[in-house]
């Protein structure tokens, strides 16, 4: 075939070709036909517009006319909100009951605004996490002490009534598994997004405005480093609360009458540590094990009677110590459980035998101990004591 045929031949199929339906070249984000560009989602095919050097917008074909390997994108679907109008759990009604199952922050409307709420860090609400938002509180208890809880109920239950559901119900849990999971009221004034929650509250009178005041008083300069949710709060300083054992540090806020007590480390390198050995007839031979694992705690004021037991106390001094009452994860690695001797026992401190405790001039110098706090604590634990002197013994340990 000469040159010049062997040209024209070349051009006629070049012209078929580019003018010609085609299946396009598949590039990430692009379909590509020799110089003319289409803006497209991956894995989808289109008959692309006769124009050249210049990027279309893709428009997917319908589904009769897609490849058999191609699939078509989802739908977007605007979020869904939950509408709240109740916290009250007195006055609940079915229609109250969310659902939270499997979500990571879900949209919440408390009143008229809507926020997100988190369960922990970026982990999603526990599977099973359908029932009622509610605004649990205590007589007598500080402006700012209170907290929303989520009351987990059966949906399947045959309970006519939103008010037995919720009595059968059970509080979620926090991520450790022992705490309920809550909103604390101080969180309401200290961190913005609660505000909505805050102003249902008000409305249903829930709290006073009387209380709000305080509550906003009392809250008004607590800093973003001192935040509530950063820290375990004690509502009153009998209450029982739940550590982690052992720990380096304890932050802990307080809730008194006088007010509040922002995160404070608390307590340094603190151990709880028991005997076990089954074929040891005295058990001051056995050898020492340390507790890992959660512990329900609370704080007492003790007057030492053995000073061997604390470290730089005098006899008869009192200190600030802090009780265990139940271990929650009471087995070791190897399956040999940790007891308890009977009425509960002192966390302790980095030497094995010696308790943590606290000198009462150095509580009171962090918060930890008010006057109106401290008569708590002399009524519950030294009724039939002494009247108790101020203490100039060093920090704690």
């Amino acid at each position: 075939m000469s040159p010049r045929a062997y040209s024209a031949l070349r051009r006629a199929v070049q012209h078929v070709r580019f003018s010609g339906s085609s299946t396009p070249k598949r590039t990430p984000g692009f379909l590509v036909n020799q110089g003319t560009f289409h803006s497209c989602s991956l894995n989808t095919i289109s008959t692309p517009r006769k124009t050249r050097g210049t990027i279309q917008p893709f428009r997917p074909m319908s589904s009769s006319a897609l490849q058999h390997d191609v699939t078509v994108p989802r739908r977007w679907r605007a979020p869904v909100t939950r509408v709240l109008n109740n916290l009250d759990p007195r006055c609940l009604k079915i229609s109250d009951i969310v659902d939270l199952s499997g979500l990571n922050e879900p949209r919440v409307t408390f009143g008229v605004a809507t926020g997100r709420l988190t369960y922990f860090s970026k982990n999603p609400f526990p599977p099973g996490s359908r029932g009622f938002f509610y605004y649990h509180s205590r007589p007598g208890q500080a402006a700012c002490a209170g907290e929303i809880r989520f009351r987990v109920v059966d949906v399947g239950s045959p309970s006519p009534s939103a008010a037995d559901l919720f009595a059968s119900g059970r509080d979620l849990l926090d991520y450790t598994g022992y705490r309920p999971w809550r909103i604390h009221l101080t969180q309401l004034y200290t961190a913005q997004r609660y505000d909505p929650i805050r102003r249902l509250l008000l409305s249903q009178g829930l709290i006073s405005a009387a209380q709000d005041r305080e509550a906003e008083n009392q809250l008004s300069g607590v800093s973003l480093a001192q935040r509530p949710g950063r820290s375990t709060i004690i509502d009153r300083i009998s209450d029982t609360f739940v550590i982690q054992l052992p720990a380096v540090t304890l932050n802990l806020a307080f809730i008194h009458n006088e007010g509040f007590i922002p995160s404070t480390p608390t307590m340094f390198k603190v151990f709880w540590r028991g005997r076990h050995e089954p074929d040891t007839v005295d058990p001051s031979d056995a050898s020492w094990r340390v507790y890992e694992g959660h512990a329900v705690v609370r704080f007492e004021l003790q007057r030492v009677l053995r000073t061997e037991n604390y470290f730089k106390v005098k006899m008869g001094e009192v200190v600030l110590v802090l009780r265990i009452l139940e271990l929650l994860d009471p087995l070791d690695p190897d399956g040999a459980p940790f007891c308890l001797p009977e009425g509960g026992d002192f966390v302790q401190a980095q030497v094995p035998g010696q308790y943590w405790r606290m000198p009462l001039d150095r509580a009171r110098k962090l918060g930890i101990i008010t006057p109106s706090s401290f008569k708590t604590l002399e009524d519950l634990y030294l009724r039939e004591s002494p009247p108790i002197e101020a203490s100039s013994t060093s920090s704690a340990q």
